[in-house]
């Protein structure tokens, strides 16, 4: 197995324990059993790498559909980066008018697992 293959199976080991975890903290209401500086890490380091993916190319979804993810957590997320980031409304829609980055068609294909 090459270092690369041996990272992706990693990578996908971790998530599925992470989702495990959260999932249940939020099941079961226990959402301090999660502290927040370690979910404040796991957030950057994941928007972190998915930025990254996007501006090489790439065409990742933010979140797989099916994920249960709904408009008010995508809203309470979008607004917690913008002002960690100190970015304003005005300035986010300036930059979305400027840039190509992220706007893409979504496929049908798309929903597929990752491999």
């Amino acid at each position: 197995m090459t270092e690369s293959e041996d990272r992706k199976r990693q990578a996908a080991t971790l998530v599925k324990e992470v989702d495990a975890l959260l999932d249940e903290a939020l099941r079961s209401e226990q959402l301090s059993d999660v502290p927040d500086d370690s979910l404040g890490q796991l957030f950057a380091s994941v928007l972190r790498l998915y930025a990254a993916k996007i501006e090489s190319g790439g065409r990742a979804r933010a979140f797989p559909s099916g994920s249960g993810v709904t408009a008010t957590d995508a809203l309470i997320g979008c607004t917690a980066i913008l002002q960690a980031a100190d970015i304003s409304i005005f300035n986010l829609n300036h930059w979305q008018s400027m840039t190509t980055t992220g706007k893409h068609p979504v496929d049908e294909d798309e929903d597929q697992p990752p491999e």
